[in-house]
Formats: C-alpha cells, sequence, structure tokens
C-alpha cells in the first residue's frame, strides 16, 4: 500500500468514526461486564458510601441540622451532598455497583459528545481536508481519560460548556443550550470545578469587553444563569458557610497544603503541569501530550514545511527519544519550566503571527499551575489566616480546568504536525493508538483485579458481614444499629456499606469538638516517630479518623490490608476512648494480641474471599462510664 492510500484511509471519516466505536467499546466494556473492578482510594472507601448512606438515611431533604447516624455517631445533613445531585439518585433507584456503572457511561458519552462538539465547530478549520483526524483524535484523548466518578460529568462536561456558551456569544445559540446551562448543576460539582471555570470565563468575558469597547450581555446573563443554578443547588452549604453552620467544621484547621519554601513551591508547579491532579482531574499529559505539544512549539519557529526526507528523520528522532525515555529526564529537569517558559514568550512576541495559539496556552496552563501552588506556599498563609474561605474551598483547585486545555492544546499540536510534516497521519494516529493503551490502564474501573482495584463485592464482602452483624446481635442481645463499630486494619466504608453504625469514618465536613474526641483513641500512637506524617495528616486535615496502623506499613490511609497477615499485632487505640464515643465493637483485618491488657475479647473469626476478619467486643461495663443520654 502507498503512502499515498494510507493517507487518504487516515482521512477517511468513516475510519475514524470506527476506530471511535472500536476504542470506546473496548475502554466501556468493563462497565457492561460481570465482573468489575475499581479502585478504593477516594473511591469505595469514600464517594460510594457518601452516596448509599444518604440515599438510603430517608433525610435526603432533612434540614441541615438533622442528623443521619451512620457514621461518626452521626453527621448533621450538612455534611453530606446536596438532594439536587444526579448521582445521588442513582444510586436511590439503583444497587451502588449498578449507580457506578450507569454514572461512568454517562461521563464519557458527555465527554465524548462535548470534545466532538467543540473541536468540529471551534477548534478544527471546517475548510481543511484533514479535519477529521484532528476532531475525532482530540475527541478520543479526551473521552478516554479517567474521570473520578465521584465528581459525575465535572471534568467531563467541560468541553460541551465551552462550546455552548460559545454558542451564545456568537448569537447561534438557542433553547437548548440555555436549558443545558440550568441543568447541568444537577450534574457537576461547583466546589470542585465549577467555581473555578465561572472565574476563568468572566475574565475572559471583561477582556472581550475591554477589547471590543462593549458589554457581551447576553454572554454576561449565561454565566450568572449558571452561576445561580449552582448556588441554588448547593444552598445548604452556602447556608451553612455563611449564614448557620449548626457546627463548627473540622476544615478550620486544614494546613497541611502549604509547602515551606519556595523551591517546594517550584517543584508544586512542576507536577500540576506535569500530572494535573489525580484522582480527580487527570489530563494524562506527563507521556505523551506536553512532549507532543513541546515538539509542535518548535515546530512553529519553523517557518517552511519539511520535505519527505527531512520529515522522515525528524519522526525518528522523535521516536527514539519516546523509546528511550529521554522526555522523562528533560521535563523532570528543575530548570524546565523556565526554559520552557522563556521559549514561549520568544514565541509569542516573534512578529509571525501564525501558531501563537499554542505557546498562548502553554503559557496559560503554566500561570494556572503557577497561581494553584502559591496558594500552597507557607509565605502567604496569612491569606488563609484573614480569609478563612480560602482553605474552605481549597483554592488549589484552580488548576482542575487542565483538561480542557489540554484537549484543545493537543489538536493545535497535532495541526501543527500536519501543516509541518509528511507522515504526520501515520504518526497521530499511533500517538492516538498509544494514549489508548495508557488511558486503559489508568481507568476507573478495569476487567480484573489489580493493585488498588478490586470489586465492590471484594472490598465490602457482604457475605461475610452477615455473620458479622448475627454475631453482634446475639453477642449484644440488641438491636444492630444500638452496637456501633471501629474498625482496624480496613477502612470504616466496609462496615458502614454493610449497614453497620461507626464511630469511625471519612467525611470532608464534619464537626470539629469529634474529631478531638476521636483524637483520644489514637493520641498515644499519633505521638510514634515512625507516625510523624500520619500525625501531620490527622492534624493539618483529619477529615479520615481511623485507627492508625504502625505494624505493617506506616501509613495512615492504606488502600486495604494484606488478607495473609498471619502474626498476631497490638490494637494501637485506647479501648477506654473508643468506649467513650459508645462502640463496643471491633472489626479488625488482623487478629489481635493482648486481650485481656486491652479488655477485649475475641467473638468470631471470619474467611472470606478477600477479607480475613475478627470480631472482637469491648467490656465497656468495666470501665464504668456514665451511659450515653
Amino acid at each position: 500500500m502507498s503512502l499515498n492510500s494510507i493517507n487518504k484511509f487516515l482521512l477517511c471519516k468513516k475510519f475514524w468514526i470506527i476506530l471511535s466505536i472500536i476504542f470506546m467499546t473496548i475502554y466501556l466494556y468493563p462497565l457492561l461486564s460481570i465482573h468489575l473492578y475499581v479502585p478504593v482510594y477516594d473511591n469505595l472507601d469514600s464517594s460510594v458510601i457518601w452516596y448509599k448512606i444518604l440515599a438510603h438515611s430517608g433525610e435526603i431533604f432533612a434540614p441541615n441540622t438533622a442528623i443521619i447516624p451512620n457514621m461518626m455517631n452521626g453527621l448533621p445533613r450538612a455534611s453530606y451532598g446536596s438532594e439536587f445531585d444526579l448521582i445521588l439518585w442513582l444510586y436511590y433507584f439503583f444497587e451502588p455497583q449498578t449507580a457506578y456503572r450507569i454514572n461512568e457511561l454517562l461521563i464519557h458519552i458527555i465527554a465524548f459528545s462535548g470534545a466532538y462538539m467543540l473541536l468540529s465547530k471551534y477548534i478544527v478549520p471546517n475548510n481543511k481536508h484533514y479535519k477529521y483526524i484532528l476532531i475525532y483524535s482530540g475527541t478520543l484523548y479526551f473521552a478516554l481519560l479517567p474521570f473520578w466518578s465521584g465528581s459525575g460529568a465535572s471534568i467531563a462536561s467541560l468541553p460541551l460548556t465551552t462550546y455552548i456558551l460559545l454558542n451564545i456569544k456568537n448569537k447561534t445559540d438557542n433553547k437548548w443550550h440555555w436549558l443545558y446551562l440550568i441543568m447541568l448543576p444537577l450534574y457537576s460539582s461547583f466546589i470542585l470545578v465549577y467555581m473555578f471555570y465561572i472565574i476563568y470565563a468572566g475574565i475572559y468575558w471583561i477582556y472581550d469587553a475591554i477589547r471590543n469597547k462593549q458589554i457581551d450581555w447576553r454572554f454576561m446573563y449565561a454565566l450568572v444563569i449558571l452561576g445561580v443554578m449552582f448556588l441554588l443547588k448547593e444552598y445548604r452549604l452556602i447556608y451553612s458557610m455563611f449564614i448557620d453552620s449548626g457546627f463548627t467544621s473540622h476544615r478550620i484547621e486544614f494546613d497541611v497544603f502549604f509547602s515551606e519554601t519556595l523551591f517546594e513551591t517550584y517543584r508544586l508547579i512542576l507536577v500540576k503541569f506535569l500530572q494535573g491532579h489525580t484522582p480527580h482531574a487527570g489530563s494524562l499529559q506527563q507521556l505523551y501530550i506536553i512532549p507532543i505539544s513541546l515538539i509542535a512549539l518548535f515546530l512553529s519557529f519553523y517557518p517552511f514545511r519539511l520535505n519527505q526526507k527531512s520529515s522522515l528523520g525528524l519522526w525518528l528522532i522523535i521516536l527514539l527519544s519516546f523509546y528511550f525515555d529521554l522526555w522523562h529526564t528533560i521535563l523532570i529537569n528543575r530548570y524546565i519550566l523556565p526554559l520552557l517558559l522563556s521559549i514561549v514568550l520568544i514565541r509569542i512576541f516573534l512578529p509571525r503571527k501564525h501558531y501563537k495559539e499554542i505557546a498562548y496556552l502553554l503559557l496559560i496552563i503554566i500561570i494556572i499551575c503557577f497561581t494553584a501552588s502559591l496558594f500552597q506556599y507557607n509565605g502567604l498563609k496569612w491569606l488563609s489566616i484573614d480569609i478563612p474561605l480560602l482553605k474552605s474551598l481549597n483554592i488549589i483547585r484552580l488548576y482542575f480546568v487542565e483538561p480542557l486545555l489540554f484537549l484543545v492544546l493537543i489538536v493545535l499540536s497535532f495541526n501543527i504536525f500536519i501543516r509541518k510534516l509528511d507522515f504526520s497521519y501515520i504518526a497521530i494516529f499511533l500517538f492516538i493508538s498509544v494514549q489508548f493503551i495508557f488511558s486503559l490502564d489508568q481507568s476507573f474501573y478495569k476487567l480484573t483485579s489489580q493493585t488498588n482495584y478490586l470489586s465492590f463485592k471484594e472490598y465490602y464482602a457482604p457475605d461475610t458481614f452477615q455473620k458479622i452483624k448475627q454475631d453482634i446481635i446475639q453477642s449484644s442481645h440488641k438491636g444492630i444499629h444500638q452496637s456501633k463499630v471501629i474498625s482496624y486494619g480496613l477502612e470504616p466504608a466496609v462496615a458502614l456499606y454493610n449497614g453497620l453504625y461507626t464511630i469511625d469514618g471519612y467525611s470532608a465536613n464534619y464537626p470539629i469538638e469529634y474529631k478531638k474526641k476521636f483524637k483520644n483513641i489514637i493520641s498515644k500512637v499519633l505521638d510514634t516517630p515512625l507516625l510523624a506524617e500520619s500525625r501531620r495528616l490527622f492534624e493539618k486535615w483529619g477529615s479520615k479518623l481511623y485507627i492508625l496502623s504502625i505494624n505493617s506499613l506506616p501509613e495512615t490511609y492504606r488502600y486495604y490490608v494484606d488478607a495473609n497477615i498471619s502474626a498476631k499485632i497490638s490494637l494501637n487505640a485506647d479501648t477506654r476512648a473508643i468506649c467513650k464515643l459508645h462502640a463496643d465493637y471491633i472489626i479488625s483485618a488482623y487478629e489481635l494480641k493482648d486481650l485481656a491488657k486491652k479488655n477485649i475479647y475475641l467473638i468470631n473469626h471470619y474467611k472470606g474471599s478477600f477479607w480475613r476478619l475478627w470480631l472482637y467486643k469491648i467490656k465497656c461495663d468495666s470501665y464504668h462510664l456514665k451511659p450515653k443520654l
């Protein structure tokens, strides 16, 4: 087959439609299969549980002060999300695993549709014969990113939202576009993404008004409607933050995000630029996207198109640079950002107007990463003290819009390749194919169990916990919800999923008074030098209230414990303090020793397909504590 035949084939719209169907089907297939394995971290241990608890609490529409008793001895309704959240209602009408599958399917469908519409109308020139290779390659890159399930369409909808706002600005909108702006908050997060996106869109609106010397009222109305609808959805959060919270949140102690030196801050800028934010807003840019963009940036300096021989030589050099992993060495160099910034500025100020967009985009990404990291610099800590709202809103999420910017950046980079080099169509196809493999590896769901990926059945172990609940009822002679538990060596999410009430847990917003009470349980182990980092996380973040373990890995927050641990270990907790918080059962992934010393005794041992668990009861009566009122 000749080169012309290959190029003609790769430029065909039908080829890219078929390829998109194949890639999307392979990527989404685990969601339709019987077996599904998903990440534990910030997923099974948290967002799945939050939605499940609220969906089945009977308190969805309750006032902020209503207590939902499942976790941490009962949390106010304000600690959970809005009732105007599509994901919540998926968990209400479906089993958690089914809700998870539907949610992820919707996310990637929205991502594909939005990216396609934005690229085809506003980014890729419609009069170019190679438009389909740019549109579909960019669309596939974005649609196959690992979108965090807990945020719904927050990241995935950014291209579609941008497309609609540009339609409104260009007066090509219709009533459905305005309806989209009204409905978008139901499936997206204001705090995580859209608060910052609206700020950026507002800056663009101001810039546009200054440049054109007139105000675009329709664009302003669109942003106002979008902002108001988000505020209405998050009325509970707004009310608790600005009117009456009903409790003092543990978030006032947030201090974990500050870097001590300017060099650490610089390192954070580089990390944000190269890696984005995983798992919440990953762009998968370090391996291929940034190197491709930098190659395109250098090509933009050259005013002519390379001939076939020169193009082939350059592609060989590029291929070897990836094969020998030279880009990793280059990009992690401490001087890469100043060097890159200098090249970007030179390109912007050169008199040649063509291809400056890629330089502007790189500059914008660097500025956003710089701003987000600056808020983590200890020298500016006074800002969060004078303006506590900055801590509560976690302002460092400014760079969560990176995936949208990298989408446009990669398409513009491919465009430069096509304009400057022969064999570009083949190269783009290969890059997208490799990126697809990378996306499969980083996906939020898989067909087989892998490190930190478990099935719902493995992680939550419903069969095992059915036996545990029966033993609790028999040993306590009271209802299952009158007997509270604490977990050791496994996330409290496991017990919570199975309907047990816990005194430990993971919450993004809970009363600070409870954090102080729980600290009594783990205060001695927190003083252990081995857990210095754990102590810092607890005191300056503290959203996870767990019994810490120093018997295996020196980590506060493990994904899950090795089920094959056989040696007996000590309980690193004060059982008297546990009883004060009205729990008298410990579910442990370790077999415990020194039972008499800890005032506990074994109820039963359970061996499931993943967990080996021990149920212990604490002799709380021996402490002569005052009964719970």
